[in-house]
């Protein structure tokens, strides 16, 4: 009886902390990271240099990362690429990181231009940290923004 009582009591403890007290993401983050790519998009399409770094968090400067290298990034590097918008975009965040997936698009809305714009938050506001070409569609955790 006491092996049966000591093996629900480890079983019970186990469960316990496998199930422990997981912070849930909070989907109050979606719209503000919508509204944060929405405006990032907006900047690059007008060419607002200002807009733009306001958008910007230091990480990505230390990354040798600034507007003009993502203007060239969307417009390539003899800038004559016709951006529309960043279509077909998909959003993976924790409470402190968000990547979006997306496709840097012309008027002919092709897919062929994957990007990756990875977002911190920063105190209250999610800025962005790097952009990269390609489609990693792997886990968040997996995304280097630490």
């Amino acid at each position: 009886m006491l092996k049966y009582f000591i093996s629900l009591t480890l079983l019970a403890a186990l469960l316990d902390l496998g199930c422990g007290d997981k912070q849930t993401v909070s989907r109050d983050h979606i719209p503000v990271i919508k509204e944060q790519f929405y405006s990032l998009q907006e900047a690059v399409k007008n060419r607002d240099t200002a807009a733009l770094d306001s958008l910007i968090s230091e990480d990505m400067l230390d990354d040798d990362m600034d507007a003009d290298s993502l203007f060239s990034f969307v417009y390539g590097a003899d800038g004559s690429f016709a951006f529309d918008r960043f279509g077909d975009y998909e959003i993976f965040y924790t409470n402190k990181k968000a990547r979006v997936d997306c496709y840097i698009m012309d008027s002919t809305a092709v897919k062929d231009r994957p990007a990756v714009f990875t977002f911190v938050l920063d105190d209250d506001r999610w800025l962005l940290k790097r952009f990269e070409a390609g489609h990693p569609r792997k886990d968040l955790d997996t995304v280097g923004t630490e």
